[in-house]
C-alpha cells in the first residue's frame, strides 16, 4: 500500500510537472513572438521615417526657391545678364554650319555663300505662288526666301494703302550658282551673290503705257525707300558706302535682314558690311544693342563662333528670340522684349 501511495504521489508530481512545464512553454513561445513582432514593427517604422525623410514637399522646394530668387533680385533693377548665377537666361547650342543660315548672313565678294542641300530647305518659293494683287513679278520663275516674300507682301499692301499704285515689279530674285556663273559677271562669281541667299531681290518700275526703269526713289516710289526698314528691308548698296560694300550703290536692290536690324541701319547710316562689325561691339555680357520698331522693343547682341566646336549661346528662358549666323565668325540673337 505504501508502494501504492508512493507510486501514485510520484505520478501526481509527475503530471503537475508536465502540465507546468507546458504551460512554461506555451509562455516562452508567446514571449518569442512579442519579441518578433516588435522588431518587425520597429523595422517598419524606421524604414517609413527613412523614406519620408528624404521626402521634401513640393511647397518647401518652391518657398526655398522663391527666397533664393528674391534674394538675387535688386530693388528697382528687374534687367539680367547672362552671367548671372540665377539669371533669366539659358544655352543653347549651335552647330558649326549655323553660323551660314539665317536673316543676317554677310554675303559678298569676300564671304562665299554656304548652299543648303535643297532649295527646299532654304523655303526658296516661286513668288507667283503667295504674291498679292499690290505689285507684281516679272515671271513665274522668279523666287525668293518665303520669308522675304512674306515681308514684301506686307510691305507693298502699305505702299498701295498710301499710293494707290501697283506699278512695282520684281525683276530679280533668287539665283542658283550655275545661273550666276552664267552671266560671266566679272564682279561676281557663282557663290558669291546676294541673290543665292533668297533675301535680296531687284524692283523696277512698269507703268501703263510708259517705258519701264530700274526703281529710284522718286515721287509715288519714295515711299518704298522711306518705310522699306518697317518691313525688315534696307537697300543693300546705298551711295557713298562702295569702300565698304565693294560694290557700286544700286537704287534698286533690296535685302531682307528683319525689322529692328534694318530701323537699326537706317537710323544709323550703316550698310550691311558696317552693321556686321559694329554688332561685335555688343556681346552678350556686355551693352546690347537696344531698338523699338513700332510697339515692340528689342534687344540686340552678338556671340562669337567656336571654330572647333559647336557654340554655347545664352538666350532668354521667357522671351522670344531668333539667332542667325552672320556667315563670317558669329552669331547675332535678336531678343523681342
Amino acid at each position: 500500500e505504501i508502494c501504492a501511495c508512493l507510486v501514485g504521489s510520484e505520478m501526481c508530481i509527475r503530471d503537475r510537472y508536465d502540465r507546468i512545464a507546458g504551460v512554461a512553454a506555451v509562455f516562452v513561445v508567446l514571449i518569442i513572438l512579442l519579441v518578433s513582432c516588435c522588431k518587425s514593427c520597429g523595422k517598419d517604422k524606421k524604414s517609413k521615417e527613412d523614406i519620408n525623410s528624404s521626402i521634401v514637399p513640393t511647397s518647401s522646394k518652391e518657398e526655398k526657391n522663391e527666397d533664393k530668387k528674391s534674394d538675387n533680385k535688386t530693388e528697382g533693377n528687374d534687367e539680367s545678364s547672362p552671367d548671372d548665377t540665377d539669371s533669366a537666361y539659358t544655352i543653347v547650342s549651335a552647330m558649326p554650319n549655323e553660323i551660314y543660315s539665317g536673316d543676317l548672313i554677310l554675303v559678298n565678294k569676300k564671304h562665299e555663300y554656304s548652299f543648303p542641300a535643297t532649295e527646299e530647305d532654304a523655303g526658296i518659293t516661286p513668288i507667283y505662288k503667295m504674291i498679292s494683287d499690290s505689285y507684281q513679278c516679272k515671271d513665274y520663275e522668279i523666287s525668293l526666301a518665303s520669308k522675304t516674300i512674306t515681308a514684301l507682301n506686307s510691305m507693298m499692301d502699305a505702299f498701295y494703302s498710301n499710293k494707290n499704285n501697283t506699278d512695282i515689279m520684281v525683276i530679280s530674285g533668287y539665283r542658283t550658282k550655275e545661273y550666276q556663273d552664267g552671266l560671266n559677271d566679272p564682279d561676281i562669281k557663282g557663290g558669291f551673290s546676294e541673290y543665292h541667299t533668297g533675301l535680296s531681290f531687284d524692283l523696277g518700275v512698269f507703268p501703263e503705257s510708259e517705258s519701264s526703269y530700274y526703281y529710284t526713289a522718286d515721287g509715288d516710289y519714295a515711299w518704298i525707300a522711306e518705310n522699306c526698314a518697317n518691313y525688315g528691308f534696307i537697300l543693300r548698296y546705298p551711295e557713298d558706302k562702295e569702300d565698304k560694300t565693294g560694290m557700286d550703290s544700286k537704287t534698286y536692290q533690296f535685302r531682307y535682314v528683319g525689322v529692328p536690324h534694318a530701323i537699326y541701319m537706317k537710323e544709323n547710316n550703316l550698310c550691311l558690311e558696317e552693321y556686321i562689325d559694329e554688332l561685335k561691339k555688343h556681346t552678350s555680357d556686355g551693352e546690347h544693342i537696344k531698338v523699338t520698331g513700332g510697339e515692340k522693343k528689342y534687344e540686340i547682341y552678338y556671340v562669337p563662333a567656336d571654330p572647333s566646336a559647336n557654340t554655347d549661346i545664352p538666350v532668354p528662358k521667357d522671351k522670344s528670340y531668333t539667332t542667325s549666323g552672320n556667315n563670317v565668325d558669329g552669331f547675332i540673337v535678336t531678343i523681342e522684349i
